[in-house]
């Protein structure tokens, strides 16, 4: 009888807790209910309480929280509007059907949260696990405790009101934890050649953060179980995030991750009718993104494979091929800035390269704001037409609000260098420089 009071007991305590989630979203929960704080989750009152619960049992002074919750307002009386701050804090908790508790105490000089009711926080049970991850011995029991920190990060620290200054200060210190344990999971999990869980790891990870490079270990776990296909997928689809959405040529590990990969699909037995089937499949893939039948469209490292190749037959053919840079510039002439304009403006110019240059013509999207074109059997002169049609779609599409800066150079004076895609870039960055 008494351990089953005490079970009630234990429901009872649990039942208490209120549950405060800040990694990926802001939410209240008790009793088993979401409570709502009102509309507006970026509220001053709020955003105390959120201070206060990140910083556990550290005390804050009352100077410290004004200049930190107040850095963008000018108050004649801070003093005061804190005092109110508090006040009006305590009475939307209770009104929301929150317990009866100050929720932020002073003492000594120092404000804490008031733990007088249990309060679990996602974000603070994240770091604990983290911390105590680091002092441990590398082996499974560390890796069930990172693993657990792992599933409590469900993305940024309260990314409603990210740029607040001090939601940017803390949003960094646990991205930080959040890579470190990432990346040491990974590396455990290859060591037992768990791949499965591994690639599951990265795959959260970078829909999270995208830009971490992390969809390499994704295909490095996938490699590792001899999905090669998969492997190559997940390369061009990243490859083409890192050109449409960031703007970015591949980094050098992504290309890295190519040529090992490569190697990997070259050394695959398969019959001709297969690998003819699946060449079929990628030229409708092709077709599909020139729909119009122009210019092939290709992302970077293809673009560089186009321009060795192209380079090796002008050799035989004696056919002139000119390579062209393409810089989007406002009507001052300077780079864009607004990343919406950015996205715009390059997405038009893409559809004006598309329907302007031939169908022997190959491109691709340098960076954000810049195109790389290669045009066979065309000489010097030929460049300059085909540069005028193209400002004259251009003009015709936005007028004057976006320029084109171009640069011009034939593949004739970019000799083979043993430096591979390397020196391709370098030497192309001299020349446009």
């Amino acid at each position: 009888m008494a351990k089953k009071k005490t079970a009630e007991t234990a429901v009872q305590n649990a039942d208490e807790v209120i549950h405060v989630k800040m990694l990926g979203s802001f939410s209240l929960n008790y009793h088993g209910h979401e409570v709502a704080l009102g509309r507006n989750n970026s509220a001053k009152f709020i955003q105390l309480l959120q201070i206060m619960w990140l910083m556990q049992d550290k005390g804050v002074t009352k100077d410290r929280l004004i200049s930190t919750l107040y850095e963008r307002d000018s108050l004649s009386n801070a003093n005061n509007s804190f005092n109110n701050l508090v006040y009006q804090m305590r009475k939307q908790m209770i009104s929301a059907g929150l317990p009866d508790a100050e929720y932020v105490i002073k003492k000594d000089k120092l404000f804490y949260a008031d733990y007088t009711i249990p309060i679990e926080v996602d974000a603070t049970r994240f770091k604990t696990l983290c911390e105590q991850a680091e002092t441990m011995e590398d082996g499974p029991e560390k890796y069930a405790m990172y693993r657990e920190a792992f599933d409590l990060y469900a993305g940024e620290l309260l990314p409603e009101i990210s740029t607040e200054l001090w939601v940017i200060t803390e949003s960094i210190s646990y991205r930080k934890m959040y890579e470190q344990c990432v990346d040491w999971m990974g590396q455990y999990l290859r060591s037992i050649s768990e791949y499965d869980e591994m690639q599951e790891i990265f795959g959260r990870a970078v829909s999270i953060y995208r830009d971490n490079d992390w969809q390499i270990d994704q295909i490095d776990a996938l490699l590792a179980k001899g999905e090669y296909k998969e492997a190559y997928a997940l390369y061009k689809t990243t490859v083409h995030m890192y050109a449409d959405e960031m703007g970015l040529p591949p980094s050098e590990k992504l290309q890295e991750c190519f040529r090992k990969m490569s190697n990997k699909l070259t050394s695959l037995p398969g019959e001709i009718t297969e690998i003819q089937s699946d060449l079929r499949r990628s030229h409708e893939l092709v077709d599909d993104g020139n729909a119009n039948g122009g210019a092939y469209y290709c992302t970077y490292p293809s673009f560089v494979d186009a321009y060795h190749i192209l380079g090796r037959n002008m050799e035989r053919s004696g056919q002139s091929i000119f390579m062209m840079l393409c810089s989007l510039v406002d009507y001052e002439g300077k780079q864009f800035r607004d990343q919406r304009k950015i996205k715009t403006y390059s997405a038009m110019f893409q559809d004006v390269l598309q329907e302007i240059l031939r169908r022997g013509d190959t491109f691709c999207r340098y960076s954000q704001t810049q195109f790389l074109i290669l045009l066979v059997g065309t000489a010097q002169e030929g460049c300059e037409v085909v540069y005028g049609r193209i400002e004259a779609k251009v003009r015709e599409l936005v007028g004057t609000r976006v320029n084109i800066r171009y640069n011009i150079v034939s593949i004739a004076d970019l000799p083979e260098s043993e430096e591979g895609d390397a020196g391709f870039s370098n030497r192309w960055h001299e020349i446009a420089d």
